[in-house]
């Protein structure tokens, strides 16, 4: 496949459009994803937002069959930001953000990331409900559901979507939110990147509220009751404005295994809501940080999760906490192998969140947890061992509690599409058949048409 002669051409047609190819300098440093235990090699890499471009390369893919690699923010677990032998649309460049203030929608460029649309709405009042990790890609995040601090009152990112530009394998660009293309945009929403290129996002923009963020450390001894304390708080009072994300980790020196509860209230008078979650434990907790700034808390847990390393993870979204996931997840807990390992611990709450009233595809909706079980470490030598605690721990749940799996946390293995998609399976696959039916589009958890 002589790829060069077929970037050149581009190259000399088309002025807004750069090409990197292996033997250039900046190759190495642009071939790699966050999870370097993806180590892809594409045949060439490109940059453009030009249509006509776009149209021939996906032209050139097509006839040829090519694998094609979109990268947003090339966060994925699952290595999707790029692939081995194909070509690579890097959007990581175009990472514009426009506010239409009197339609209230924001308009998003494929390579945003969280912090751009962060800083970009936050000033200005507004909001979208997005990740925890400010350097997330917005794109990839939407198109797998999109879980994030202002779950309770504005929902999942997905259910913000209100329209898309999406070039299809035909050459066509569609409206997402234009009449015929229902099943698109529902797709979009939590379906994963199946469908075409999406060359724009537009959200619904929300008024930023007020916050009240924070992290409770638990200070006692026994970790398996506070976690049964905090599930039937969850289940049966936590309101629709309070977040909450209890992590597991072990003590980089004294290897003790710790509890802490990152929260976040929004548009809350008096903060009683904080006392009534300290209140369900019966030992001992204590507060380790607190901001009202929301950007910041946005940025809280970029630390833990900013340099790219290997990294191997697992979600569980059980629809409840049996009496003993708390045992398990501590049993899980002891056997941590490394200081970059953790159990998260996402409270989805359904019931009583307030309700966007858009459908998606997205199918952990109603599920009231995630567990994520993430391990991260720098030495290929050690693969096997992270990996199989990862694996362990999340089957012992899984076994436990039957459950989804949340697709922006999964990797691309045997059996995702039945756990990723299995509550909106027919619908997807009848879309993936109609806007994709030669699967040009399958760097992804892929739908298999029916």
């Amino acid at each position: 496949m002589n790829y060069r002669y077929f970037g050149d051409a581009l190259i000399s047609k088309y002025e807004d459009i750069s090409i990197i190819f292996p033997d250039d300098s900046t190759y190495e440093e642009t071939r790699h994803v966050y999870n370097r235990m993806h180590d892809l090699y594409p045949s060439m890499i490109i940059r453009t937002l030009n249509q006509a471009a776009l149209k021939e390369i996906v032209n050139f893919i097509t006839i040829n069959d090519i694998e094609l690699a979109i990268r947003g923010g090339g966060h994925h677990i699952a290595g999707f930001g790029s692939t081995q032998g194909g070509i690579l649309l890097d959007f990581s460049r175009y990472n514009d953000v426009v506010i239409d203030e009197n339609n209230k929608v924001a308009h998003v460029l494929p390579g945003a990331r969280l912090k751009d649309v962060d800083y970009a709405l936050c000033q200005n009042g507004y909001v979208i409900p997005t990740g925890t990790v400010s350097d997330t890609g917005i794109a990839g995040l939407t198109l797998g559901g999109g879980i994030g601090w202002l779950l309770g009152k504005y929902g999942y990112t997905c259910e913000n979507l209100v329209g898309a530009d999406v070039l299809l394998a035909t050459g066509a660009l569609v409206r997402a939110e234009d009449p015929g293309h229902e099943d698109l945009l529902w797709a979009l929403r939590g379906g994963g990147g199946n469908f075409g290129i999406v060359l724009e996002f537009r959200y619904k923009l929300s008024k930023l509220p007020s916050v009240y963020c924070g992290t409770l450390e638990f200070t006692g001894d026994d970790i398996e009751g506070a976690l049964s304390d905090l599930f039937k708080y969850l289940d049966n009072h936590c309101p629709s404005n309070l977040v909450v994300a209890p992590i597991l980790h072990r003590h980089e020196s004294s290897k003790e295994c710790m509890l802490s509860i990152d929260f976040c209230l929004s548009d809350s008078i008096d903060h009683s809501e904080i006392k009534n979650l300290e209140a369900c434990f019966s030992q001992t907790i204590r507060h380790t940080y607190l901001t009202s700034d929301f950007l910041t808390w946005q940025s809280w847990s970029d630390e833990r999760f900013a340099q790219p390393m290997r990294g191997y993870w697992k979600s569980v979204c059980p629809e409840i906490m049996g009496e003993n996931i708390p045992q398990l997840l501590k049993d899980w807990l002891k056997k941590i192998p490394g200081p970059n390992c953790s159990v998260m611990v996402e409270h989805l709450n359904p019931s009583r969140r307030e309700k966007p009233g858009v459908e998606s595809a997205l199918a952990i909706k109603t599920r009231n947890y995630g567990i994520l079980f993430s391990a991260r470490w720098t030495s290929p030598l050690d693969d096997i061992e992270y990996v199989t605690w990862v694996k362990g721990a999340a089957s012992s749940i899984t076994n436990a509690a039957g459950a989804l799996s949340y697709s922006n946390y999964t990797l691309d293995e045997e059996n995702t599409k039945s756990s990723v998609f299995s509550n909106s399976d027919d619908r997807l696959s009848f879309t993936k058949k109609k806007y994709d039916p030669l699967n040009v589009f399958r760097r992804n958890h892929n739908i298999t048409k029916k």
